[in-house]
């Protein structure tokens, strides 16, 4: 991560650029707190489990924001779901999706409508859109971007992990610490 961080660095002084706002908010945040601890429970396949036994359980997670009320979202959960599924994923890390809306199932009858997906993963229904309130510090295009977070929930890459090689090779560098 610090050979990440600093190639940038050495990339943007020889550019001789000033960095792009997407550039400034990325560094600004990562190793920010993302608050999670006001939801009790999760949901997975039809279980709840407290939030608390799910997070022991689990030192990374992707953290993938998604609106009940978003088109584009309901792809993206298919994606997420279709993508892990070829990848080698670790005993520690999961998926755990924070789906602002009343409902799972109405989430879910969305998503079957595109395409048929086992949802494998964690889910948080946030009905009160608790989750953007708690962690209104991070922009809101990096909470729709996925976040990885670590045990001390940091946040530790933004993105899909892939998205491209070099992303593949960070998240797969960081969840093996």
């Amino acid at each position: 991560m610090k050979t990440t961080c600093f190639t940038i660095l050495i990339i943007m002084l020889l550019a001789c650029a000033q960095p792009t706002q997407t550039e400034i908010e990325l560094k600004e945040n990562i190793d920010r707190p993302i608050h999670l601890n006001m939801f009790e429970t999760v949901q997975q396949a039809g279980d709840t489990l407290l939030y608390s036994a799910f997070r022991s359980q689990y030192k990374f997670l992707s953290v993938i924001y998604l609106e009940n009320s978003c088109e584009p979202c309901f792809p993206k959960f298919v994606e997420w779901q279709q993508r892990m599924d070829s990848m080698d994923i670790p005993n520690n890390y999961t998926v755990l999706f924070v789906i602002n809306g009343n409902s799972y199932e109405d989430f879910m009858s969305h998503v079957l409508k595109i395409e048929y997906v086992d949802d494998r993963f964690f889910t948080i229904m946030d009905t009160n859109g608790k989750y953007l309130k708690h962690n209104k510090d991070i922009p809101k295009w990096i909470n729709e971007a996925s976040i990885l977070i670590g045990a001390e929930n940091k946040i530790k890459m933004i993105g899909a992990p892939w998205l491209n090689e070099d992303m593949t090779k960070l998240f797969y560098s960081t969840v093996s610490k």
